[in-house]
């Protein structure tokens, strides 16, 4: 029986375009959002290194946040944009869609794009309705 491998870059790219599947954008769209604190729309040098730090484990090299200010789109702050964040992931993804997956899954999706429920929530007890008297 062979074992079944995963099509890393066909989950996540519309083969005839090269573009985001639909829930790829909702995911990115996500991520965005939730490290994006100050809910500005963009990403200041702590939002990215806060994504950083939970994707990778540990915050961009100064080199890294010049190199994506510098290539990526940004605003008149160099603040990340959300398109910016998109192209990061985008280019990425082109080249190694595997990484992106990685990725995806330190943010709590599995290999079927789902979000996982977080280990705390999983942690909350369960308590029975107990009806209103």
């Amino acid at each position: 029986m062979a074992t079944e491998t995963i099509d890393h870059f066909s989950i996540l790219l519309n083969g005839d375009t090269d573009e985001f599947l639909p829930r790829v954008e909702e995911i990115l769209r996500e991520i965005f959002n939730r490290f994006d604190k100050d809910k500005d729309g963009v990403w200041n040098t702590k939002e990215i290194q806060d994504f950083a730090e939970a994707t990778n484990g540990r915050p961009f090299d100064d080199s890294v946040i010049d190199e994506i200010t510098e290539s990526f789109d940004v605003d008149e702050k160099d603040q990340l944009t959300y398109k910016g964040f998109y192209q990061m992931y985008h280019i990425q993804t082109l080249s190694e869609p595997e990484e992106t997956l990685n990725d995806f899954k330190k943010h709590g999706y599995d290999n079927n794009l789902e979000l996982v429920t977080s280990r705390t929530h999983d942690e909350t007890p369960k308590t029975p309705n107990v009806a209103e008297e």
